[in-house]
């Protein structure tokens, strides 16, 4: 680890130690993926593949670094240094990210470990080949530098532990499991909303839909959830809350997100609240395009919810005041179809930008983040809350260099005044904040 010069008749830079440390950094590797896999992950041997191929880009390296060292340079040397000190380097960089604080901070903690690679691909080139010469040296950097890139390009699954999909798969493998999945929609979400506590006579109560369109990633499942405890924290609308999940690994908790499913659930709770004086809080994220919002699980024969068919959904439930809020990219192209006096319209993006933060692993869009976590808890108006987080929101693409995703807020005159008697009625709500759900 110290990657001090040993002696040379000392360094062994044969094909059984060649083997050794390639098994060692595969089990290594096996190991901290199965720490950080769900508990039901199952070995999946094509990640094997992807290992194999940055294995084989890493072999590569060597030897241009070897090559610029001299012609005569033993590249075996340099490529059994650097696998003696891959398992020490992937567990702290592995161990690295989990910690709270970098995890909040992916640029400082990119900038970071690279520096802390760039130094050591130095000492690995002196501990291969002896007196560090500039240029190998140099060239060493530069690859490490580069390496993120190279990654993000190739972006190949190196997984060994892949939660198992068995049901989603039979479900759309066969064609029967698929219908008798579908048929028993309508069941559950009446079972779902059932349990409901219906409207009672006095001050406005808020009522909550979450619709999480895609299944892949799951943040998205695990942003409707925690928008649910934060609004709940907010209106008090625990027990008058509606979850509709798309999730790529569980189908039994939640009823699907589909647009047939949202419009069924909000006609039911039509019936259990009162539409006209409580008000909706409906809460969808997905993937989003210029025509609207992506449903999508597996292969199921899902339709896409465009603006028009959410404005139909809600107008035929009749439900007067609602709170729209939509997690996703291109979101401001729902507005338009959805404003009016007793409708408050929040988006993460305008019509025409992305907004960022859904890839695998993340708890919550930067959205999501911002919005629900940051901003609502400490805020006493929706309004308020949407502004802190639009700061939030473009202080972090500046920080990335993303282009501005631009969230756009919409609230109409009588839905200004109603949230303002809503808020008014639970003001020991404000400050809370919810804990994120952890799946």
């Amino acid at each position: 680890m110290a990657l001090r010069r040993r002696w040379p008749p000392r360094f062994a830079v044969g094909f059984d130690q060649l083997a050794a440390l390639l098994v060692v950094n595969l089990a290594v590797w096996a190991l901290l993926d199965r720490l950080h896999a769900e508990p039901h992950a199952g070995f999946a041997p094509d990640g094997l593949f992807g290992w194999a191929c940055y294995l084989l880009l890493a072999h590569l390296a060597c030897a241009l670094v070897a090559r610029v060292e001299s012609r005569a340079a033993p590249t075996r040397a340099l490529i059994v240094t650097v696998l003696a000190v891959a398992p020490f380097v992937l567990t702290l960089l592995w161990l690295a990210g989990d910690v709270p604080w970098l995890a909040a901070r992916p640029v400082l903690a990119t900038v970071l470990a690279l520096a802390y690679l760039a130094v050591l691909a130095v000492r690995v080139v002196g501990a291969a080949f002896g007196p560090v010469r500039a240029a190998p040296a140099v060239l060493a950097v530069a690859l490490v530098l580069a390496s993120p890139w190279a990654l993000a390009w190739l972006d190949l699954d190196t997984r060994l532990w892949v939660p198992p999909e068995a049901e989603e798969a039979q479900a759309d493998d066969d064609p029967a499991a698929a219908e008798a999945l579908l048929y028993d929609q309508p069941a559950r979400i009446a079972a779902v909303v059932g349990r409901v506590t219906p409207s009672q006579p006095g001050a406005p109560r808020a009522y909550f839909v979450g619709f999480a369109g895609d299944s892949d990633p799951e943040v998205f499942s695990r942003e409707a959830q925690f928008a649910r405890q934060a609004f709940a924290a907010r209106f008090g609308s625990a027990d008058r809350s509606v979850l509709l999940i798309n999730d790529a690994g569980d189908r039994d908790s939640w009823p699907l997100a589909s647009l047939s499913g949202l419009g069924q659930a909000l006609t039911l709770l039509a019936r259990r609240m009162d539409p006209e004086q409580d008000v909706l809080v409906l809460f969808l994220t997905s993937h989003g395009s210029e025509d609207g919002l992506e449903v999508r699980n597996g292969t199921l024969p899902l339709a896409q919810l465009e603006p028009e068919d959410l404005r139909q959904a809600l107008d035929e439930s009749g439900i007067r005041w609602r709170v729209v809020v939509i997690s996703a990219c291109y979101a401001g192209v729902f507005i338009d179809a959805l404003k009016s006096e007793t409708t408050a319209i929040v988006t993460a993006s305008d019509a025409t930008h992305s907004s960022f933060g859904c890839q695998e692993g993340s708890d919550l869009t930067w959205f999501g983040e911002a919005f629900l976590r940051e901003a609502l808890p400490a805020s006493d108006s929706l309004e308020e809350a949407f502004g802190k987080a639009a700061k939030l929101i473009a202080q972090r693409e500046a920080s990335e260099h993303e282009a501005h995703s631009n969230p756009q807020l919409y609230v109409g005159e009588l839905m200004r005044h109603k949230l303002r008697e809503l808020e008014s009625s639970h003001p020991a709500a404000a400050g809370v904040s919810p804990v994120i759900v952890a799946r």
